[in-house]
This record gives C-alpha cells, sequence and structure tokens, in this order.
C-alpha cells in the first residue's frame, strides 16, 4: 500500500496503465481508478495479476516468486539522488531491490517521471545471479555537478541492464 501522497500519484499512473490488462469493464475500471487516487491499491500486486492474464501463466506468490514459472515482478519508480555529495555524483536510476533471494527471472516495470513513460525487462535469473542484492538500472548519471543536475529521463541505454528491455508490457509477459 502506498505511505505517502507522493506514492499514491504513482499508483494511480500504474493503475491507469495496467488496469486494462485485468479484464475489467469500464465501471470496474472507474472504481479502480477511485480506489488508487485514495491510496487503496498496491501497485505490485496489480501488475502482478495482469502479468498473469496476458501471459497465461499462473499466479504463485511463495517465496521467491510471483508466478508458477518462479519469475518475480518489481515495480519501480525513477529516483533522482546524489550518491556522493562531495564528488557531485547524481544518478536518475530504478533499483531494484531484494532479489538476492529471486528463484527466476525478474518481470520489472519501471515507471520513468521525467518521461512519463513505461519500461520493461525482463532479467534471467542467470543474468543477476545468487549473490546480488540488489540490480540498479542507470537512467542517466552526473558527475561533477553541485546542484540538482537538468536530467531528462532519456536513458543511457548502453548501461547495464538495458540489453534487457523489451519493447512492450505483452512482450514482456510472454517472455519464459
Amino acid at each position: 500500500m502506498a505511505s505517502t501522497d507522493n506514492c499514491v500519484d504513482y499508483d494511480v499512473r500504474f493503475a491507469k496503465e495496467f488496469g486494462k490488462f485485468l479484464g475489467l469493464k469500464k465501471k470496474k475500471i472507474k472504481t479502480l481508478m477511485k480506489f488508487a487516487k485514495k491510496g487503496l491499491i498496491q501497485r505490485e500486486r496489480l501488475v502482478e495479476l495482469a502479468i498473469s492474464d496476458v501471459s497465461g501463466i499462473k499466479m504463485d506468490s511463495t517465496h521467491g516468486r510471483d508466478h508458477e514459472d518462479g519469475s518475480d515482478t518489481k515495480t519501480v519508480v525513477s529516483v533522482m539522488r546524489n550518491n556522493q555529495a562531495a564528488l557531485g555524483r547524481w544518478t536518475n536510476s530504478f533499483t531494484i531491490r531484494n532479489v538476492k533471494t529471486k528463484t527466476g527471472a525478474l518481470r520489472i516495470v519501471a515507471y520513468n517521471k521525467f518521461l512519463d513513460d513505461f519500461h520493461y525487462f525482463f532479467i534471467p535469473k542467470s543474468a543477476y545471479g545468487n549473490d546480488v542484492n540488489q540490480v540498479e538500472i542507470v537512467i542517466e548519471q552526473v558527475n561533477g555537478c553541485y546542484s540538482d543536475p537538468n536530467f531528462n529521463g532519456v536513458p543511457s541505454k548502453h548501461r547495464k541492464w538495458w540489453e534487457y528491455e523489451v519493447r512492450s508490457f505483452e512482450e514482456m509477459c510472454k517472455l519464459r
């Protein structure tokens, strides 16, 4: 559940984008949006259900996975932060935490708030392994900047993890 009004705004954006994949009629979508605006929607679960509906892969929320194929769904919103203030090192990225215990591929739905757009990633377990606790997908980075950088949200896709980006939500859902 959302813990701040800022999170509710993102929950609304996720509900608007992925509610249509749940097979709901217009009236039910309207109700979903009403609940999202009140902070009553758990966006991770909403996306897990949408993935299940699109892919045909059944839900299996047991330790380390969300789907019966062993994959795990992660939703994330881009965050801008100053990683090392003394060096003026700023990063705009998606950080996916607690991946060490996951049993299969990561299905990542990442909201880029600068572009008001979504990125989709399918990262196989073999790519992130058993020793990594988090995956950080850097959108853009600036060094030597001692005030807020002018990030535009356009990804530098030569960076680590971008090779696992897929074109659409539907494509990400169907990968195994």
